[in-house]
């Protein structure tokens, strides 16, 4: 993936992040038909738990998989975790749900501790193409019947807790940055299919309005996190940024997003707090005031991540 191409998913991954877990407080009570404006935007951040997995797969390539570097990403998720944990909790703020979310914190130990068969399915490209397919057909079949009987205690698992879809995307990133695969999705052919993603987009914003938010509404399910139905539309999205090449007068857009695109899992992890401190401050009665205080919520919590960075022994706690 070129340089710039990533730069500009991981700050999408920060903007999408940012709108899907702030979207759905104040005045709208939680409604996701409210508007048009908030039922679009509302779609288009679905993509960013998928999309922070398969970047992370895909980033995880260029790393040496040894034993040391396995346990340190296992340290270092659990110390996010509990520090977070335990900062919220002692501040009192655990009742607003400012808390890491330990479905997030069980997926990434989850793929940590089976990196070494990652490691060998990533050496059989065919092998691990299948058991990506496997698991989307599992994942979506599974969605499909848990909105369709959600009175069926072995379908009642939380869709954050369906760990198998962020393995999915977590393998797919992964066998994207292969190199006996990489060339085929940077292919020409390949590239042409991401023209569909207008059409892909729209029939899955179709579904999820129409069919699949409708029946989570029906079943009372406020949680809109399965993943599966967007498959397709994120890979699309990262083969047709991947695609794009800066014209040589817009080489600084770039270092900007990449400065940008460090501070994901900061973002992750501190845009919730800071969009609660927003919302005390800033009275919310109107989409414009959502929308703006969704704006600064992103601004603050990038420029924050980007402070703490700098200070050697505090980016442990919001970096992987």
């Amino acid at each position: 993936m070129n340089k710039s191409g990533l730069a500009m998913l991981k700050t999408l991954a920060c903007i999408a992040a940012v709108s899907f877990f702030t979207l759905y407080q104040s005045y709208d009570r939680y409604y996701y038909d409210v508007s048009l404006t908030l039922n679009v935007l509302s779609f288009v951040s679905t993509i960013a738990t998928p999309l922070y997995f398969l970047l992370s797969g895909y980033m995880d390539a260029g790393e040496q998989p040894t034993p040391a570097w396995q346990l340190g990403r296992i340290r270092r998720i659990l110390l996010i975790f509990l520090f977070w944990f335990s900062f919220f909790w002692l501040a009192g703020m655990h009742h607003k749900g400012y808390l890491i979310q330990p479905w997030f914190v069980i997926a990434l130990i989850v793929i940590y501790v089976s990196h070494p068969l990652i490691d060998r399915l990533v050496r059989r490209p065919g092998v691990m193409a299948s058991l990506i397919f496997l698991l989307l057909i599992f994942a979506f079949t599974y969605d499909l019947l848990a909105s369709l009987s959600p009175e069926r205690r072995f379908l009642s698992l939380p869709p954050q807790y369906r760990i198998w879809t962020w393995v999915l995307y977590y393998l797919s990133g992964r066998l994207m940055a292969a190199p006996a695969v990489m060339p085929f999705f940077t292919s020409p052919r390949v590239i042409k299919t991401s023209l569909l993603l207008p059409a892909v987009y729209l029939f899955t914003w179709l579904y999820e309005r129409y069919y699949f938010i409708a029946r989570f509404l029906a079943t009372s399910n406020e949680v809109l996190l399965t993943g599966s139905q967007v498959y397709l539309l994120v890979v699309l999205i990262v083969i047709s940024i991947n695609a794009i090449r800066l014209p040589a007068r817009a080489r600084w857009v770039t270092p900007l997003l990449t400065t940008l695109g460090k501070t994901m899992t900061g973002v992750y992890i501190l845009h919730y707090l800071i969009f609660g401190l927003l919302a005390a401050a800033i009275r919310i009665e109107t989409l414009g005031d959502k929308l703006l205080v969704i704006a600064l919520t992103l601004i603050f919590s990038m420029t924050v991540s980007l402070l703490l960075l700098r200070i050697p022994g505090v980016r442990k706690l919001i970096s992987l």
